[in-house]
């Protein structure tokens, strides 16, 4: 319900209305769509509508009624989501049915229809339509309604003239006309619609038109200002125009008459008029009457205003008022009347009535619009008569005379006053009130009358009041107060106050206290004495040194006394000084306070350090020496020194130093006298600006001068860019390259290396060759005829050989090739000759074709046939003549040399022979070889093979053809050896030779670690057999503890290596593998090493803390690093009067070289405990800190040393007595109860892994998330993102190839089980390869590496390549803690060693090897495999993280799976223009390792690369890498 007011001076009126909420308008949410239908079946229309209340449908067709047969069936109803569904069900669609469907679904608040055309197939249509009325004026609309489909057109016609004929008709050609403002005569009458369609049936209907006239009202004059009160008044009303017949009602303001309390009566005259009459009319009838005719055609009104003219008369009659000084009335005087009378105030003119005049209003007067005269704060010479008159024309007004009495009660014209008096000096206080007599003044002071023989009173009577005064004789200070003088008559009261004031000299300040204490100054506070009841005009701070007296002019600070506390300066450092504070009012100087006894702190030191120097020790370090400052600049005890370098730029090495330069970074060095500092994992030959500042306790002194130091020069970090092949010839290649950047020369290059070699040759070919030069750009020559070669390029420096480039593939241009290496020619039957000849040596080429020279005996010359180029042999028919044979080899340069001559001649029988040529084989280990024997006689020969001279044994591995040719499948070591294949009839015999050589991967290598760095360690190793080919690089795989193997790639003439980016003061193990073209050979023994540095060194609590009464202060710097920069702090708090430790902050960096903790509670005791994190670890510290007994400003360095006059040791305080003893022995019981359960712990643990393998326990990472096994970095917590940002966020989903299967068991209590050939060694091949571990619980020792770790088992880990600096903080910890060589053990079961390259020559051996390593397999069909491998070279493939500028990151080709590739066709290596292959790609490289359950194609892997996961119900997973 809302209520509205309207109000003006006069009066105010309200109104009222219901606001009902919950009525929506309807809306369709489903209707039926536009359809064209045959006849015959049933149809059903339906609209969905919501809305409240709920809609009802109506239906209608072309505008009117469906039609109601039983055929049609309307019908609706409400779901009970108040969804109402209405339908039109046809049980048997005809021809006249089709047209315009509407619903219209309406409710209280709207409606909203919908419509669409149901369309059947049949003749034209026209259904019968009612007579339509019209009204005249408005528009008449008719569609037709026409059944029917299809229709071409559709008109109007009336009295046989087609529509429109005039302008205000319209057809449109769905069959709707539209006549504007319709007419009776013009308009009224029978129209035709007709339909026809293509065929030209028609179809036509009548239908009547009627237009109807709404009546017209004949205008009524106006009824204003024409009648009085008992006056006759008749309204009239008469239509001029419109049909009968015409109804007429009344109504007054909108409602209807005749109504209670107005006589009025309404009659008729005759059809066209009526009138309203009313006998004695009344001010009550004013009004607007309204006239309201109606017939069939409408309604019309006309409204006629009328006003009835009124005398005035009262509404409120004006009275006598009566009214005390100073307050408010109101005179009351209102008039009603028509017209509305003019109201008007007067005032007599003296103190009778009579004579008036104007009234002229006074400020403190306001006449209001509905007549009433209000005064604010009336005086007396408001008092008078006053008279009111209302007018308004009508009659003679009215008008009434009344008076105003003004009374006048005490009053004071101030209220309050002050009196100040001198201690024991008299004081008179005085009041004087106003107002009418007698009056009565009385003495107040704390509500009572005032009674003492100190006070006198006196009074006098005044013209328009009275006076009081109240005398005391001697004023003290429990005077000063509020006395009240109360004036009071029959009137009313009043009162007026004296405050008294007794004023004397201030007092002594009191709780004088040092605050904030520097070496020459310090910061003295108090609280305000009592003053005296004067204002302070300030104090005087006066101090001494305590050996001296207190002077007659002591030395003093002069204070304002706005402030309550000062600074007292130009104190000597280090002496003690008495203070006191004295306060001063107007009267003068008070006593002075309390002495207290201070004494000031010591400085930094005034001198920086002496004979700074700086010495390069490496690429990467800098010796820093230096000698203390000078003694009397000591200003304390020296405890140690800061030492900064920076980089030195252009601005850096300017006079000052210091302009435009980067800030110094700062290490700490704990010393006495003078000290030296290695500064290390600096820049590579860069000059650095070196400064020395010496602490103590109170801070930092002054830096010394700085001094220059360049690192010495390094290896390059980075290759030389833009490497290009360019004008090659047949046997040389022009490179060209350009220098390395800047910042990855790390010194000044003095030349170029540039390696090739051709990678066309698989065995037995020349090793790389490498060529020196200073340019950048140099011209390899002799190199072979149209073959493949890798180039790179590396800079060098004083330093080593920097990082080589990525290997570029080029090529030698085309030559002729060389004479084919052999030619044969042998009878191939009685009238045949057969001659066979081998490829050329050396091509030199793309071979084109052979041309094969035949001259006969008695022949004219030689004649030429053009032969295949992959042809090996050619058969021609011969006469009984000698022929000669020669044979050459063409490219698209030319025709090469001819081979020797073979003569054959005649012959009439057909001995044995071998078609096929022995020669030198050399194969990779675990390939097939076929050798070939092709064989000619009659009779046909029988053939055998041979090896090492004995009859060789067929079957299992070795198979003889058809074709006589012999095949080995899995080549091992052991088949090397002479093969013969021999061929007999009995014609003749014939044999050929093969020497096979079988290569193998390289043995593995010695490692040895010669020497170790802070941030690297040296690398070196010796290799042995290379089995067979050379060696093409090694593969350095790392892992510090806690984390996950990384593997670096190093050239294979390099047998050293400085493996730098590692983590200081931290334990790393190592190993080696060899590869060569045949594979990856078996990893060396592990190795373990530490990296230089220690975890951080604590320093004193002196050193560390400073604080005030709230506020402690950290100086973190003064924490020394131990050699490894440290990372971050951890900070926590506990108050020791109890509760739990408080997380001041987790992660403070190393750069907020001051930390503070605020908001501890004064002269509170608590315990901080700093914890601080390096690479090598985290120590932690415990310290004691007691607060300074109050707050003061500022935070000094620490608490005033301040000392009391009244000063009582603490042993003399039996309560601190106790309350030690008790806390020793509570910390004691805590200590046995914390022993007892560390025991426990201890014995439970090894109980928990009893039975479990040590190695593979180290080896447990945490669990797969969800088992979904992708290698996806979790979000890092609580290291700073700035200084450890993960340099590449990629995800390694491309880690997991589908090739490989799952699975893993976890028994109830998280322990891992170890199956088959789940391996879970350090040594992974296949880049990216996961390894499952299940948790371990950490120790003390891995707080800090699994500080942001979170703790779920199971956690994956994976092998990464070393791309580039690992020295962030990695988002995913693993919990390995290494790898033993029980270890390597496990690695060897899972490759063949080297000495099985010798064993497994027959099928018995291999059978036998295939049972003794059954324990390494879960499933028999994934033994070695002999299918051949897609690829055959080591390809490149991208580094895990992006190279970052400076650092090393060696490419290399990748392994297998198992660390070794079968082959069987030579390789050109083409493909290295790729230089990448996908996880697939290197899975199906496998030798050892296959699928048992699932096998992908290329393009599954193609597809999404996702792995596929075989679940059992008991969550067991088994892995096949």
């Amino acid at each position: 319900m809302y209520q509205c007011f309207v109000s003006n001076e006069w009066e105010q009126a309200q109104a009222t209305a219901q606001l009902l909420l919950g009525d929506a308008s309807p809306e369709l949410v489903y209707w039926f769509s536009e359809q064209t239908l045959q006849p015959g079946p049933a149809v059903s229309l339906k609209c969905v509508a919501t809305g409240n209340p709920p809609p009802q449908f109506v239906w209608t067709l072309d505008g009117f009624p469906v039609p109601d047969n039983n055929r049609f069936l309307v019908g609706q109803y409400v779901t009970v989501h108040d969804d109402v569904i209405s339908h039109v069900n046809i049980s048997s669609l005809r021809e006249e049915d089709g047209g315009e469907y509407t619903c219209t679904a309406r409710n209280a608040v709207a409606q909203v229809s919908h419509s669409a055309r149901i369309n059947v197939y049949g003749l034209p249509f026209i259904r019968p339509m009612p007579r339509i009325t019209a009204v005249a004026g408005t528009d008449l609309i008719v569609k037709c309604p026409v059944a029917g489909h299809p229709i071409e057109s559709i008109t109007w016609e009336r009295d046989g003239v087609v529509l429109p004929m005039n302008r205000r008709q319209r057809v449109y050609p769905n069959g709707t006309l539209v006549i504007e403002h319709a007419q009776r005569p013009a308009d009224a009458g029978t129209y035709t619609c007709q339909a026809q369609n293509r065929q030209k049936h028609l179809a036509r209907r009548d239908v009547e038109v009627q237009v109807l006239v709404p009546p017209k009202i004949l205008p009524i004059p106006a009824m204003t200002n024409l009648l009085r009160e008992g006056m006759r008044a008749a309204i009239p009303c008469q239509i001029i125009e419109g049909d009968l017949p015409v109804t007429f009602r009344w109504e007054r303001n909108g409602q209807p008459l005749p109504s209670p309390g107005l006589a009025a009566v309404a009659r008729r005259l005759d059809e066209y008029s009526a009138s309203l009459v009313i006998e004695h009319i009344s001010s009550a009838h004013s009004g607007d009457y309204t006239c309201i005719a109606q017939n069939v055609a409408g309604t019309v009104t006309f409204t006629v205003p009328l006003t009835v003219n009124v005398p005035p008369r009262w509404v409120i009659e004006p009275s006598d008022a009566s009214v005390a000084s100073g307050h408010d009335v109101v005179l009351h005087c209102q008039a009603d009347g028509y017209p509305v009378p003019n109201v008007t105030w007067r005032r007599a003119d003296g103190n009778a009535p009579g004579e008036y005049k104007d009234f002229l209003f006074e400020p403190n007067a306001k006449l209001h619009k509905n007549g009433s005269l209000e005064f604010t704060h009336v005086g007396k010479e408001s008092e008078a008569h006053y008279v009111c008159e209302a007018k308004n024309e009508i009659g003679t007004g009215v008008s009434k005379v009344v008076f105003l009495k003004v009374n006048a009660p005490p009053h004071f014209a101030q209220k309050s006053k002050q009196v100040q008096v001198v201690k024991g000096e008299q004081a008179h206080l005085q009041c004087s009130a106003l107002g009418d007599t007698p009056m009565e003044l009385v003495w107040r002071v704390g509500g009572q009358r005032v009674a003492d023989a100190r006070y006198t009173t006196r009074e006098q009577l005044l013209d328009e009041g009275m006076v009081s005064e109240l005398g005391i004789s001697h004023a003290y200070r429990h005077d000063t107060g509020l006395f009240a003088c109360h004036a009071t008559n029959a009137f009313g009261h009043d009162e007026m106050t004296v405050q008294l004031i007794v004023q004397e000299m201030p007092e002594a300040p009191k709780n004088v206290r040092v605050g904030e204490q520097t070496s020459r100054s310090l910061t003295v506070s108090w609280t305000q004495p009592y003053a005296g009841n004067s204002p302070l005009t300030g104090y005087l701070v006066q101090y001494k040194p305590v050996a001296e007296a207190w002077g007659a002019a002591p030395a003093k600070v002069a204070v304002p006394p706005t402030l309550t506390t000062a600074t007292v300066r130009d104190l000597a450092p280090a002496a003690s000084y008495h203070l006191r504070v004295l306060a001063e009012n107007r009267l003068g100087l008070g006593e002075p306070g309390e002495v207290i006894q201070v004494t000031t702190h010591e400085e930094v030191p005034s001198g920086a350090p002496q004979d700074v120097r700086a010495e390069a020790q490496s690429s990467t370090e800098v010796l820093v020496s230096w000698e203390a400052p000078a003694r009397d600049q000591w200003n304390g005890n020296i405890l140690g020194y800061y030492v900064g370098f920076r980089a030195a730029t252009d601005s850096g090495l300017s006079s000052t130093g210091m302009a435009s330069a980067p800030p110094f970074t700062f290490k700490t060095v704990e010393a006495g006298a003078g000290g030296r500092l290695v500064l290390s994992g600096l820049a590579r030959f860069t000059a650095y600006q070196l400064v020395v500042q010496a602490y103590n306790s109170k801070g930092a002194g002054p830096p010394s001068l700085p001094v220059i130091a360049r690192t010495l020069e390094d290896a390059p970090s980075m290759s030389p860019e833009n490497v290009r092949c360019r004008k090659s010839t047949s046997q040389s290649i022009e490179v060209t390259w350009e220098p390395p950047p800047v910042e990855g020369r790390n010194g000044i290059i003095q030349g170029y290396k540039v390696t090739h070699q051709a990678v066309d040759e698989w065995f037995d070919g020349e090793g790389a060759e490498t060529k020196v030069t200073s340019s950048l750009k140099t011209t390899l020559q002799s190199l072979a005829k149209f073959t493949n070669y890798t180039v790179s390029v590396l800079a060098f420096t004083a330093g080593g050989d920097g990082v080589r480039s990525d290997a570029l593939l080029c090529r030698t241009e085309e030559d002729v090739p060389s004479a084919p290496g052999g030619i044969k020619a042998v009878v191939s039957a009685v009238n045949k000759v057969v001659v066979a000849w081998m490829a050329p040596p050396e091509p030199n080429g793309v071979l084109t074709g052979f041309t094969l020279y035949i001259v006969e005996e008695g022949g004219d010359g030689a004649r030429k046939k053009l032969l295949n180029p992959a042809a090996d042999s050619h058969e021609l028919v011969r006469d009984d003549s000698t022929i000669k044979f020669w044979i050459t080899a063409s490219t698209a340069v030319g025709e090469g040399e001819p081979t020797k001559t073979v003569i054959v001649p005649p012959s009439n029988i057909v001995p044995a022979r071998i078609l096929s040529f022995g020669r030198e084989m050399a194969t990779a280990w675990k390939q097939e070889l076929q050798l070939a024997c092709k064989k000619v006689g009659v009779p046909s020969p029988q053939g055998w093979w041979r090896l090492r001279g004995r009859t060789l044994e067929t079957g299992g591995r070795k198979q003889i053809n058809k074709d006589g040719s012999l095949t080995i499948r899995d080549v091992q070591s052991s088949d090397e050896g002479n093969y013969t294949c021999k061929v007999e009839n009995s014609l003749g015999s014939d044999e050929i030779s093969y020497h096979v050589k079988v290569r193998v991967p390289p043995e593995p290598p010695v490692l040895a670690v010669v020497g170790a760095q802070a941030d690297g360690l040296q690398l070196q190793w010796s290799s042995k057999k290379n089995g067979g080919s050379a060696v093409l690089g090694y593969v350095v795989n790392y892992k510090r503890d806690y984390g996950d193997w990384e593997e670096l790639q190093i050239e294979s003439n390099v047998e050293t290596h400085l493996l730098k980016g590692l983590w200081c003061g931290t334990h790393y193990q190592l190993y080696v593998t060899a590869y060569n073209r045949i594979g990856t050979g078996l990893p060396s023994d592990i190795v373990s090493a530490t990296t230089k540095g220690s975890t951080p060194i604590k320093p004193t609590g002196a050193q560390l803390l400073t604080s005030n009464a709230t506020v402690a202060t950290l100086w973190l710097d003064t924490w020394a690093d131990g050699g490894c920069p440290i990372l971050y702090f951890s900070v926590e708090w506990r108050d020791l009067r109890g509760g739990e430790w408080q997380l001041a902050s987790a992660n403070v960096q190393p750069s907020e070289r001051v930390f503070s903790i605020a908001d501890l509670r004064p002269s509170g005791r608590y315990l901080l405990r700093v914890t601080a994190f390096n690479n090598a670890g985290a120590t932690q510290a415990e310290y004691n800190l007691t607060m300074a007994p109050h707050a003061v400003s500022g935070v000094p360095e620490e608490p005033a040393p301040t000392e009391h006059l009244d000063h009582v040791p603490f042993y003399a305080n039996a309560a601190v007595i106790v309350s030690v003893v008790l806390a020793l022995i509570f910390l004691l019981a805590l200590f046995v109860v914390s022993w007892l359960l560390v025991l426990r712990k201890r014995h439970v643990a090894q109980a928990a892994h009893m039975g479990e393998s040590p190695s593979l326990a180290q080896l447990q990472n945490q669990q797969n998330r969800d088992q979904q096994y992708l290698a996806v970095r979790v979000a890092h917590q609580g290291l700073d993102t700035a200084s450890y940002k993960t340099q590449d966020s990629a995800d390694y989903i491309e880690d997991i190839c589908p090739y490989a299967t799952f699975q893993l068991s976890k028994n109830p209590y998280g322990e891992s089980t170890y199956s088959g050939n789940v391996y879970s060694g350090p040594y992974h091949s296949v880049q990216g390869s996961f390894v499952y571990h299940d948790l371990k619980q950490p120790g003390a020792a891995d707080t800090y590496k699994s500080r942001h770790k979170q703790e779920v088992a199971g956690e994956y880990s994976k092998v990464r390549r070393k791309g580039g600096r690992m020295r962030e903080a990695e988002s995913q910890e693993s919990d390995n803690l290494g790898s033993t060589d029980s270890e390597v053990k496990k690695i060897l079961t899972l490759h063949l060693p080297i000495s099985e390259y010798d064993t497994l020559g027959s099928d018995s051996e291999v059978e036998q090897e295939m049972v003794s390593f059954r324990h390494r397999r879960v499933h028999r069909d994934s033994t070695s495999s002999s299918e051949t491998s897609p690829s055959s070279g080591r390809k490149s493939y991208p580094s895990r993280k992006p190279k970052p500028k400076g650092q090393v990151a060696a490419k290399r080709q990748v392994r297998t799976s198992s660390g070794y590739s079968s082959h069987t066709d030579e390789t050109t290596f083409s493909g290295l223009a790729s230089k990448r292959a996908s996880a697939c790609e290197r899975v199906q490289q496998s030798g050892r390792f296959s699928d048992s359950h699932h096998e992908l194609s290329e393009a599954e892997c193609d597809r999404g690369r996702k792995p596929r996961l075989s679940r059992t119900r008991d969550t067991t997973f088994q892995i096949n890498v």
